[in-house]
């Protein structure tokens, strides 16, 4: 039975979590309201800077710390050690990556974007790379947080993150008007202030000292993920670069918001994963045989309920919301598209599926490939589809790029795992949201609210009549319902 001090410290850890994105979601109508699309345009690409240098900054270190840290359980002393080792290679990091941006990041600014975007390294590229520097350091240390079970100061640095950025950001956009002022300092500012919180920790918590013993596992054991984590960046933000050369400011700002509104749908789905996968582990672990069952397959046909339906209520209640809180019309533009990308939404739950098994296996260089080729399959047909078809061109790459992930995912597990599952369930009925919202794109060409109210008392009754069991049965498994 999961205790109720679990199940507090596992909220705590997720609301804090949540901050973030919960952040940079409350910003965007702040920034479709108060920046031109020039200027829109450009945070989204100093954004978009800084979450891939967060990436290299972090050199996914958080993702190593829980392994490292739980393997020292009996040894604290080096717990501390491996602590305070773990803070000055992040240090060290940071001090060589912003030193080379310093030296060549104007030349690559110029390289990269278009002449009239007016993106400058000096100082607001600058000030994103540094923003990264200090957001990886934060993220480390608070993943530090959760192993040492300290979830109340977890809530309380990433809500004091959580304040200073929307205030900073919004105090400056009024102080600041038709400047990009207010979201780079706003970003910066608070990217200061949790840095100092991030080594107050890390002191605290551990011991300053550069133990080398650590670092020869570590890197054997970062060195793919970051190449995985780079790889998911290229898949979710590469095609703006490409689009860029191709579409208008605000075509590009339409489709980038909508973009943005999904972070959402991806929180929703990666809580749903943590929740799941353990469970899972357990199962697989106790059967002693690397093959999927009934019982672990339920829980997928849950996954694909659930995804489904919020992406269809996503679709219903997003339009309305725009009209609600943001001014500038040029932004609604992208309700009009928002179905056929909710489509690639809907393949999570099997590219779920199949990535629980090889992480379960640890056979990260199955992911790699997968996410390698995927990533390099994007860039190609972004490439040739935005220059012939502009916007749609490049929502058709993601689309058919998803859609390659989960023919890879079956190619390339098939020594991985043995599966054993309800093709229908897990695989048709995905397959055959997409192919809806995919026809009635092609079919109705302006947004009609009344088509998704249809689409989801149609996927309701499909849901019902199928799952109905399976819901039951993981709500009990969870406690939340009694065995019925």
């Amino acid at each position: 039975m999961i205790s109720k001090s679990f199940l507090k410290s596992s909220l705590i850890f997720t609301l804090g979590g949540a901050l973030p994105m919960v952040a940079s979601i409350i910003l965007l109508p702040f920034y479709t309201n108060y920046l031109s699309d020039v200027n829109y345009t450009q945070v989204a690409f100093y954004i978009s800077i800084s979450l891939l240098f967060q990436i290299l900054f972090s050199f996914s270190i958080e993702s190593y710390f829980g392994i490292k840290y739980t393997q020292l359980h009996e040894e604290p002393q080096k717990q501390k050690k491996f602590i305070g080792t773990i803070s000055i290679l992040l240090l060290a990091i940071g001090f060589v990556l912003l030193l080379f941006t310093a030296l060549f990041g104007n030349y690559l600014f110029g390289k990269i974007y278009r002449t009239d975007l007016q993106m400058q390294f000096w100082p607001y590229g600058f000030y994103s790379v540094l923003t990264a520097f200090f957001n990886s350091y934060f993220k480390a240390s608070t993943i530090g947080l959760i192993y040492l079970k300290k979830a109340k100061l977890f809530l309380i640095v990433n809500f004091i993150n959580f304040i200073a950025t929307i205030v900073i950001s919004v105090a400056g956009m009024y102080a600041f008007p038709n400047t990009i002022i207010g979201p780079i300092y706003g970003r910066l500012l608070s990217g200061v202030i949790i840095f100092l919180l991030a080594h107050y920790i890390f002191i605290k918590q551990g011991n300053f000292i550069f133990e080398k013993t650590f670092i020869k596992d570590l890197v054997q054991f970062c060195t793919p993920y970051v190449f995985y984590v780079i790889c998911w960046w290229i898949l979710g933000q590469i095609d703006r670069y490409i689009l860029q050369s191709y579409i208008a400011n605000a075509d590009l700002n339409a489709y980038d918001l909508v973009l943005k509104c999904f972070f959402g749908i991806e929180f929703l789905q990666n809580s749903l994963s943590a929740v799941i996968f353990p469970k899972l582990y357990q199962i697989w672990t106790k059967e002693k045989t690397n093959t999927t069952t009934k019982e672990s397959n339920r829980y997928f046909n849950v996954f694909t309920a659930i995804n489904i339906i919020q992406l269809i209520l996503f679709c219903v209640f997003i339009p309305i919301i725009y009209k609600l809180i943001i001014n500038n019309t040029n932004f609604y533009r992208s309700q009009v598209y928002i179905g056929i990308l909710a489509a690639g939404y809907a393949l999570r739950s099997i590219f779920n599926f199949y990535l629980s098994t090889i992480l379960f296996t640890k056979k990260i260089y199955v992911l790699l490939k997968i996410l390698g080729i995927s990533a390099l399959v994007q860039i190609i047909i972004t490439i040739i589809a935005a220059k012939h078809f502009g916007l749609m061109g490049a929502i058709y790459a993601g689309l058919i790029t998803k859609v390659l992930q989960i023919i890879l995912c079956m190619l390339f597990t098939k020594k991985v795992f043995t599966y054993q599952f309800n093709y229908f369930k897990i695989i048709i009925v995905p397959i055959i949201y997409v192919i809806i919202n995919v026809a009635q794109f092609l079919i109705f060409k302006n947004y009609n609210i009344i088509l998704y109210a249809l689409q989801l008392l149609v996927f309701g009754a499909i849901f019902f009549v199928l799952f109905k069991n399976e819901i039951k049965q993981t709500l009990v498994s969870f406690g939340l319902k009694k065995q019925f």
